[in-house]
Order: structure tokens, then C-alpha cells, then sequence
């Protein structure tokens, strides 16, 4: 079985899923890590020097790799752009970790900046409320369950992980 992590970046995918899957006992994986290993280069450079639709081909073949696989994949915040990706995710539990964009604002602070985020004109609130706007209607039509972060920690959203896993 796999259990795929989607939500916007800065919502604890990674954290949560590696947490969980080591409380569980399973496999994990990134697809971003799997796009960097595959690539040789970090997201934030493909990004930089091929553009976005060069790191969402990567993205595509990475979900593809990983679907046969088994264990907890924490994806990038824009897998669901992508209906092929959204319809490999069937597969398996789809667990929206789903956060405001000042929640989302804050955990992203002092971070590296992300892909996406480096040209952003307005502020990283205003311009993750966009993305999410943008992008709701996306995490709601593939997740099978939603876990609302806002109020919680990354051991706390891995145990609430667990449980999907378990059920």
C-alpha cells in the first residue's frame, strides 16, 4: 500500500511522512528527493535554469517510479497539478495536510527559498493564498482524507498519519 501526502509546501509533508513512516515501520519517499537523485541537481536549480514544466516532466516520472513501490510519499505542493499524477494516486490513501497561508507563511519563514516563491512581488502570505486558491479545488478532488495542521505538531499530524494507515 501507499499512503500519498499532498498539501502546499510548508505544510509538513516531508517532516510528517518520515516521522510516520518510522513509527510505522515502512518505506518513505519524497518525490522531490527522488527528482533531485534522478536529476543530480536540486529542485530550486531545475527550476532556476530549465523552468517549471522541466521540474513537472521530472515530477511526473517520479510519481510514476514510486506508485509501484510501497510506504508513506510525501509529494511536492504541485503533484496535483498534473491529472496523470492525480490518477496515480488512486492507488492508496491521498492525505491532504491542509494549512491556512499564514500558518503556511510562518513555517516557510527563515527557509531556503522555495521554488516558486523567488520572483513572489507580493508578500509569501498573499502570494500562498493565491497558490491555494488556486489549488484547493485539486487536493480536495484527490485526497481521501484531510487533516487540518493549523494547530498542530509534526509528531502530532504523523500519529493522525498512523491512524490512515492503520484504518
Amino acid at each position: 500500500m501507499i499512503l500519498w501526502l499532498v498539501g502546499m509546501m510548508g505544510s509538513g509533508k516531508t517532516s510528517a511522512g518520515r516521522t510516520a513512516s518510522a513509527g510505522l515501520g515502512v518505506p518513505f519517499q519524497d518525490t522531490d528527493s527522488v527528482v533531485e537523485a534522478a536529476s543530480g541537481r536540486t529542485v530550486a536549480e531545475i527550476w532556476e535554469t530549465d523552468g517549471e514544466a522541466a521540474f513537472r516532466r521530472l515530477e511526473v516520472e517520479a510519481v510514476a517510479g514510486v506508485s509501484r513501490g510501497s510506504g508513506i510519499v510525501a509529494t511536492g505542493g504541485g503533484v496535483v497539478l498534473d491529472e496523470g499524477n492525480r490518477e496515480r494516486m488512486r492507488n492508496g490513501p491521498v492525505v491532504w495536510l491542509q494549512a491556512s497561508p499564514t500558518t503556511l507563511a510562518h513555517r516557510l519563514i527563515g527557509q531556503v527559498v522555495r521554488p516558486g516563491m523567488a520572483a513572489v512581488k507580493e508578500s509569501p502570505e498573499e502570494f500562498l493564498r493565491d497558490v491555494l486558491a488556486a489549488r484547493a479545488h485539486l487536493y480536495e478532488a484527490v485526497a481521501t482524507h484531510r487533516i487540518e495542521i493549523d494547530a498542530m505538531g509534526e509528531k502530532s499530524v504523523a500519529a493522525a498519519v498512523e491512524v490512515i494507515w492503520n484504518d
